[in-house]
């Protein structure tokens, strides 16, 4: 791929739209802008494109530095037909099982199909199975629900209600609601606290539409979204840091960068940390309080400790699956330790040469941002917990890493702006899901929002169901216009 960074003396006064942050939402909102013949600049302070879904370099590995697959790739899914719609053409190994969910007396192999895992659930709680026919049926009508533009009567019915609420209105088989909430991590919050809507779209998504690995590692789908937003003659602009938004009451009118350059734009979409936007580049007193307050006391979702592990071709790893591994039984999550551990190279073997390995490892935390003093050490001490953890399967391990790196909530935080590191913008709780996340539209009539931070919510399918709804608004507002 050529340079994708445009040259500074190509960089225009004007253009139609400014995105803010080149994240997967940046990059399809102003994917189909350009599409549609808009000038559109994407401004990114990485010094490459894709935010949380990027991949990096050492010794000959390719390690994905967040995302570990995608949902929604299949043709008729949201994000199969968003490729599709932008003709942007890549290649996808579906992952089947889709997930393995293991606790310390029992494992359970997750299907790529959703009625295989129905049927699997019927014939292991033969005595719910009744209740699970009704509660996948409800579940798949719920995902839905989410992409209609209007509130309906199913998204009424949950919008105040937790998973664990849901769960326990349909089962009584305690063992049933763990393995139904395992996935939780995916999303951040444990079932007692995180939104029943939220939930769904997660877990729908990669159950219904399938769970995908690009070829190539995760930078390859950034990188396409990328070049083809280059074909429709966008400009992206990477390590350049906003430093301001200039506005005039309602309207914002234009950027500042660190390197002294002032664009400005009709329109401007923040794929970026609301916090971000409107506290660090605007100030206060150019937004309304009211929005400020509600940004102000929302919570962040979570953040992780992510290790990376390069490994020789002369160990077997067949014995690691795929998935979730918690550490105790506890059917409330509370405190229960999780490692997400995956083999990329298992699913795509041109990710390392020679036959050789990668192991990487996803691992909840309940260490507070603010109460970490010492990253340097903590980072240490969390390279050290998770290497011993993998020993439970793997003894001999430590023998065969040839290269081995991490990334902690403040790595997250550093490459991405994301508040304290968050994994999965605001926590997809009750109170902040759906009607109460952040809109896609802002005080500023010509300002959105797309991410995670606003709706959908977190997760690939969602961020670039976001980016694509926020684009046809801002299409559809000018055709009003007209």
């Amino acid at each position: 791929m050529r340079n994708l960074s445009i040259d500074k003396s190509e960089i225009k006064p004007k253009y139609d739209v400014i995105v803010l942050g080149a994240g997967i939402a940046g990059l399809i909102c102003g994917t189909f802008l350009a599409k549609s013949g808009k000038k559109v600049l994407i401004i990114e302070q990485h010094n490459i494109p894709g935010g949380y879904c990027t991949s990096f370099k050492r010794k000959g590995f390719i390690f994905d530095a967040a995302v570990h697959h995608i949902g929604g790739c299949g043709k008729w899914s949201v994000v199969g037909r968003c490729l599709k719609e932008l003709d942007i053409k890549m290649d996808f190994v579906q992952l089947d099982p889709m997930d393995s969910i293991n606790f310390p007396s029992f494992s359970v192999d997750i299907p790529a199909e959703i009625d295989k895992y129905v049927d699997l659930l019927k014939k292991r709680y033969p005595h719910e199975s009744e209740k699970l026919s009704s509660f996948f049926k409800e579940f798949i009508g719920l995902y839905r629900a989410t992409f209609s533009a209007e509130r309906n009567k199913m998204l009424v019915k949950y919008q105040y209600l937790t998973y664990k609420d849901m769960l326990d209105s349909f089962f009584t088989d305690e063992q049933l609601k763990m393995v139904l909430s395992a996935q939780w991590g995916y999303i951040g919050s444990p079932p007692h606290e995180v939104s029943a809507i939220g939930m769904c779209q997660m877990l729908v998504n990669y159950l219904k539409d399938g769970a995908y690995f690009p070829v190539g590692g995760t930078q390859n789908f950034a990188d396409a979204i990328t070049q083809k937003f280059i074909d429709y003659d966008g400009h992206i602009m990477l390590s350049s840091k906003i430093t301001g938004l200039r506005t005039d009451g309602n309207i914002t009118k234009g950027v500042k960068t660190e390197k002294g350059e002032e664009i400005s734009a009709d329109v401007f979409v923040s794929n970026i940390d609301p916090r971000q936007t409107f506290f660090c580049l605007m100030g206060k007193n150019a937004v309304d309080e009211t929005y400020l307050h509600k940004i102000d006391t929302m919570k962040e979702s979570v953040s992780f400790f992510l290790l990376y592990l390069g490994l020789d071709n002369k160990i077997d790893l067949k014995c690691l699956k795929r998935g979730f591994y918690h550490t105790s039984s506890n059917i409330s999550f509370s405190n229960n330790g999780w490692f997400y551990i995956s083999v990329p190279t298992d699913i795509d073997s041109s990710l390392a040469m020679d036959k050789k390995q990668i192991i990487s490892v996803v691992v909840s935390l309940n260490d507070s941002y603010d109460d970490i003093e010492d990253w340097v050490a903590f980072k240490d001490k969390m390279k050290r917990y998770t290497i011993n953890y993998i020993e439970n399967f793997i003894p001999d391990i430590q023998d065969h890493i040839e290269v081995i790196d991490a990334a902690t909530p403040k790595t997250l935080h550093r490459y991405t702006n994301n508040s304290k590191g968050a994994a999965y913008g605001w926590a997809v709780t009750v109170d902040q899901t759906w009607p109460h996340r952040l809109q896609h539209t802002t005080p500023f009539k010509n300002l959105f929002l797309a991410g995670h931070w606003t709706n959908p919510g977190p997760g690939i399918c969602a961020v670039v169901s976001s980016g694509w709804r926020v684009a046809n608004m801002i299409l559809n507002n000018q055709e009003d216009k007209k």
